[in-house]
């Protein structure tokens, strides 16, 4: 039997405590995938934390925005549209 990561996904983890949920979810062996409004800054928190081995995925996604919710889900999820 093939045993699967769980998956966690994180709201604003690109700084503070979504950033250290991130760091401490993949320390545990989860796969994270870590949200933020800002692709820039995003992108350069999930670089960090993949320099030291986590798995760890970044998708741009505004909570307050269901547009990008449904665009972070298709970005993940592409078969799921």
């Amino acid at each position: 039997m093939v045993h699967e990561k769980q998956v966690a996904l994180v709201t604003g983890g690109n700084r503070g405590i979504g950033y250290e949920l991130v760091k401490q979810l993949a320390h545990k062996g989860f796969k994270v995938i870590l949200t933020s409004r800002d692709p820039e800054n995003g992108h350069e928190a999930a670089q960090k934390l993949k320099q030291s081995d986590l798995d760890v995925s970044f998708v741009v996604m505004d909570v307050d925005n269901q547009e990008s919710i449904h665009q972070a889900k298709k970005e993940k999820h592409p078969q799921n549209e």
